[in-house]
């Protein structure tokens, strides 16, 4: 368990698709990289690590983690099964709307307007596949991180919809402000 470097733009490897998953239950490099994962987002503060891909890391392999429920769980060659007609936009108010983050483009945040729910299908470390439906907060993380294994990232999804992309700047009093970026 370590925690590891996490890969920022622009390194090519963030661009890459990543592999599935062979030999679980029996590959201890999957569970000593699920271990690297979580203590790598628990250390992460700007931003908060809500979840973390394994080619964030330098593995372009199809595993990530999200924090649900408190704790850290590892989705390993997730696949999603469906996704809701309705978008966070159609069922939030403009106010509940939330910014993403990444920690791969740090200081830089936008509003990705992704489906309201999920369904995922996934194997955990001793292989069993899990299926679930997932809304709101934690539909947008798992989709953020699933995002990544195919090499987007969420800055691309924003461009793709036309929307804002925010960077933090720090006023001479040492406060934290939100500027957009021109395009």
């Amino acid at each position: 368990m370590a925690v590891r470097k996490i890969i920022t733009v622009p390194n090519p490897i963030l661009r890459q698709k990543s592999k599935p998953v062979k030999n679980l239950p029996s590959d201890r490099q999957v569970k000593k990289l699920v271990d690297d994962l979580i203590d790598t987002a628990r250390a992460a503060k700007e931003p908060r690590g809500v979840g973390l891909s394994a080619v964030q890391i330098g593995m372009p392999v199809r595993v990530f983690v999200i924090k649900k429920d408190k704790k850290f769980t590892p989705f390993i060659n997730p696949k999603i099964t469906w996704r809701s007609k309705k978008n966070f936009s159609q069922v939030s108010e403009e106010e509940n709307l939330f910014l993403e983050g990444c920690l791969s483009v740090p200081s830089y945040y936008g509003f990705v307007d992704r489906p309201f729910a999920i369904k995922i299908q996934w194997q955990d470390l001793k292989g069993k596949t899990h299926s679930e439906k997932f809304e709101n907060k934690e539909s947008a993380y798992i989709q953020h991180e699933f995002d990544h294994l195919d090499g987007i990232l969420f800055v691309d999804c924003i461009l793709k919809q036309g929307g804002k992309i925010y960077k933090v700047e720090r006023t001479k009093e040492g406060k934290e402000n939100l500027v957009e970026v021109e395009l």
